[in-house]
């Protein structure tokens, strides 16, 4: 049975904490933290989410992918071994550093050449 795993293209709470972030650092420099400062100040727009899509690798080099924002609305909507390309693309850019991507790609590369090592010892 093949595992599921999902990768929901930029997470919901991610983007909430950024906003969560950028509203708690304007509202320190405006009144530097003190009680009721920030009682008059124009804080912006509320948080709004926006689904961006998703994506799911459901194994032996296949993938999910849809980056429509409903089931209405037009967009791609993929699977397959083109799908599981890009799905391996992004999560390639979300890892932080060059030097773990390049151990991540390395390692993948290898798997898919030489196949998965099943020993234990």
């Amino acid at each position: 049975m093949p595992i599921l795993f999902m990768m929901s293209f930029d997470d919901v709470a991610e983007r909430q904490g950024k906003y969560l972030a950028e509203l708690l650092n304007k509202l320190g420099h405006a009144g530097g933290g003190r009680a009721n400062s920030a009682q008059d100040m124009d804080l912006g727009n509320m948080f709004v989410y926006k689904h961006l899509g998703s994506m799911a690798t459901i194994g032996r080099y296949k993938a999910l992918v849809d980056l429509r924002e409903s089931k209405e609305s037009k967009g791609v909507s993929l699977r397959g071994f083109l799908s599981w390309l890009i799905w391996r693309s992004a999560y390639l850019t979300r890892v932080l550093s060059w030097r773990n991507r390049f151990y991540v790609f390395i390692n993948w590369l290898t798997t898919f050449v030489f196949g998965r090592d099943i020993s234990r010892i």
